[in-house]
C-alpha cells in the first residue's frame, strides 16, 4: 500500500479499523493519503473486512485504487486490432497473471466478462503485481455478449483449444482478432466455441496435453509479434 500511495496511480480512498495498532507503518500510510489528499476512512473490523473482501490477510487497512484504464467494452477504441477474452477463467492468481501478462504485451487489451469470471480485487491485484492498473481492461456482461458486440465491429474470433489440429505458430492472423482463452479445467463453453471463427491449439512436446491457462495467455498475448 506504501508503493499504491506514493505511485503515479490514484487512490480515492485510504480505510483503517478503528482498533488497529497504530504501528510506524500505519502512521505512514496516513501521511501518504493526508499528503496526496486521499480521504481516510475509520472503520470496525466488520465493517473493513467486507472492504476489503480478504479479512484474513487485510492487517486492519485497505485501499480504493482508481482504475482508469478499466472501461466498458463499449467504449473499445476503433483502432484496436488484437485482444484476449477470457471465458471461466475464475482463479484470481491466474487472472492477476494473465492481466500482469496484457500490460507488458503489445496487446490492446483484456476483454473480462463480469458473469463466469473472476472478479477484480485486492488477491488479482496482487497476482498482478500491481500491472492491473497498467492494462486496458474492457468489461462486459457476459461472454456471448461480448463475442456478439466484437463480431459486430468485425473482428475475428479465434478459440485456444488443444483439441484442435491448427497451430498457432501457423495461423495467419486475420485483423482486427480476438483469442478466446477458457476454463482452468474445461476449456472453452460451447457457447464461445460455436462463435470461434478458428479453433487453434500451442504445440505440446513430452506427451503432455495442456499448460497452465496464465501460461497461454502469455504466449498468445506476445503471438502477434510475429
Amino acid at each position: 500500500m506504501i508503493e499504491a500511495l506514493r505511485s503515479e496511480h490514484k487512490v480515492a480512498r485510504l480505510h483503517i479499523a478503528r482498533d488497529i495498532k497504530h504501528s510506524a507503518i500505519t502512521q505512514q500510510l496516513i501521511e501518504l493519503a493526508e499528503a496526496n489528499e486521499t480521504e481516510v476512512k475509520y472503520h470496525s473490523r466488520r465493517e473493513l473486512s467486507y472492504i476489503s473482501k480478504n479479512s484474513r490477510q487485510d492487517q486492519g487497512v485497505a485501499i480504493d485504487l482508481v482504475a482508469p484504464k478499466l472501461n466498458l467494452l463499449d467504449d473499445l477504441p476503433s483502432n484496436t486490432k488484437n485482444l484476449i477474452v477470457l471465458d471461466g477463467i475464475t482463479n484470481p492468481l491466474n487472472l492477476g497473471i494473465i492481466i500482469r501478462s496484457v500490460a507488458a504485451s503489445p496487446l490492446d487489451g483484456l476483454v473480462l466478462p463480469r458473469k463466469g469470471n473472476a472478479t477484480i480485487g485486492p488477491l488479482v491485484y496482487k497476482a498482478s503485481a500491481g500491472f492491473l492498473l497498467r492494462a486496458n481492461i474492457y468489461q462486459c456482461e457476459t461472454t456471448v455478449s461480448g463475442l456478439n458486440y466484437l463480431q459486430g465491429r468485425q473482428f475475428k474470433l479465434y478459440g485456444l483449444s488443444s483439441h484442435s489440429t491448427t497451430k498457432l505458430n501457423e495461423t495467419v492472423l486475420k485483423a482486427p482478432s480476438v483469442f478466446i482463452l477458457g476454463n482452468e479445467s474445461k476449456g472453452l463453453s460451447s457457447e464461445a466455441e460455436a462463435m470461434c471463427n478458428q479453433l487453434v491449439s500451442i504445440p505440446m512436446a513430452n506427451g503432455i496435453e495442456s499448460i497452465n491457462v496464465s501460461a497461454a495467455a502469455t504466449l498468445v498475448a506476445f503471438h502477434c509479434l510475429y
